[in-house]
């Protein structure tokens, strides 16, 4: 929707300054028609080449907000209780680094949850013998 308000707006614009230049020249219907059809090329190729901008902003916005939707997702999994996994961005995805950054902490995580699940356990040993 926004890209046919932005067609609109710069086709508008550029009418406009044709219009503006031809004043006093031309009666104004003559003016508005030779500005439309000065217009049809660009409208043309504007809409040819839709479907390739489509694809494109699609695809550049999957590349840029997937990554952060896999991390959200894992982070929030993990924010619960779970134990999380490592992620792998797609080749072509951007955030690569973040991916490698976020493995390397959550490595660091789960080292510390079971060294603490090693000394609970060593420390429940000692006050049951401690205790008897």
């Amino acid at each position: 929707m926004h890209w046919t308000l932005l067609l609109v707006c710069l086709v508008s614009i550029s009418m406009m300054v044709r219009l503006m230049m031809s004043v006093g020249e031309k009666p104004f219907g003559e003016a508005f028609i030779n500005a439309l059809s000065a217009q049809a090329p660009l409208m043309a190729v504007m809409v040819i080449l839709m479907p390739v901008f489509l694809r494109d902003t699609l695809k550049l916005s999957n590349r840029f907000a997937g990554p952060m939707y896999r991390l959200r997702t894992v982070l929030e999994e993990m924010a619960n209780g779970g134990e999380g996994s490592k992620i792998k961005f797609r080749v072509g995805d951007f955030w690569q680094s973040t991916a490698g950054d976020f493995n390397t902490v959550l490595d660091e995580v789960n080292r510390l949850k079971s060294r603490n699940a090693e000394l609970e356990t060593e420390v429940a040993e000692l006050r049951s013998t401690a205790s008897v």
